[in-house]
């Protein structure tokens, strides 16, 4: 112990002794010395006793000197296990962290996430929630009275009807997006497709791309499971999930409802054969003219 307290005493000595003959005040470089309270006050210790053989009253200077340097020593070791007990305040470290959080913190990334956690706005104003479909398959599909694709809504409906008893629920949802195919308000949409005998749930007029895009929509084309194609591009694009809220299927505009290629793929869903496939859609119109070419 004895010599361990005398190497701290040496090193503090030699680390001081130049400064202190310098005549800058201590309060000015003391702290800068050593990051150790310990050492700091040794080195405190040590330019009051060089100090003191400097000065005509060494005596008086000393003690003086010995009293502030004291204090000065209790206050180095206590600030810091107070700051410890009560809470230092935040270093400019912390503080960066704070201000710029990891990626993955500033994003959550929720791959867990299913159809049921969506709502789809409803005619009435209300939002409909997609767990009210749990445990139905869902086909979702983006509808447009003046499409050239309009032809397929008859199709839909005796889809609805040939497949309601196995579980599968048609969800409509009418866009003025693309070609400005579904004009006028989501009180005369609704007696539209009423009166065109439509008998599965058409929801209110929606944006499915750009900065208002609804959620679900999101989840739909860019979520972790969704199919190759983006964004939808075009009327009558449709999606289909499973029982679990998942996606499995894309189905572009130009594939009917009553097309074997429809028919295969709802039938292969419904009894756990489908494989998923790419999906590729084109924008416009005439998306089965720009796939045969």
């Amino acid at each position: 112990m004895k010599t361990e307290f005398s190497l701290a005493i040496s090193t503090g000595l030699s680390h001081t002794t130049s400064i202190a003959n310098s005549h800058v005040p201590v309060d000015h470089w003391l702290a800068g010395v050593t990051p150790e309270p310990f050492l700091t006050c040794v080195a405190a210790v040590s330019i009051v006793h060089i100090r003191s053989k400097q000065v005509q009253n060494p005596l008086g200077n000393l003690t003086r000197a010995i009293s502030v340097t004291g204090l000065f020593c209790l206050l180095t070791l206590l600030v810091p296990a107070t700051m410890l007990a009560f809470g230092a305040p935040p270093t400019p470290a912390t503080q960066d962290k704070a201000k710029h959080p990891p990626a993955s913190a500033e994003k959550p990334v929720h791959t867990d996430k299913t159809a049921y956690d969506y709502n789809l706005p409803g005619a009435d104003g209300k939002d409909v929630p997609l767990s009210n479909f749990k445990g139905k398959y869902i086909l979702v599909v983006n509808l447009a009275r003046n499409s050239s694709y309009e032809a397929q809504l008859p199709a839909l409906v005796k889809l609805s009807d040939t497949y309601k008893s196995k579980g599968l629920v048609i969800i409509g949802v009418p866009s003025n997006e693309f070609g400005a195919s579904e004009p006028g308000t989501d009180a005369e949409i609704q007696k539209a497709y009423a009166d065109a005998k439509v008998d599965f749930p058409v929801m209110a007029v929606s944006k499915l791309t750009g900065e208002e895009e609804i959620p679900f929509y999101i989840y739909l084309t860019r979520s972790k499971n969704a199919p190759s194609g983006g964004d939808v591009h075009w009327n009558f694009t449709k999606f289909i999930l499973d029982k679990n809220g998942t996606i499995v299927a894309r189905l572009n505009p130009d594939v009917a409802p009553d097309s074997s290629e429809m028919l295969s793929t709802v039938d292969e869903i419904l009894d756990g054969t489908f494989k998923p496939h790419k999906t590729s859609e084109k924008k416009g119109e005439n998306t089965s003219d720009d796939d045969d070419q």
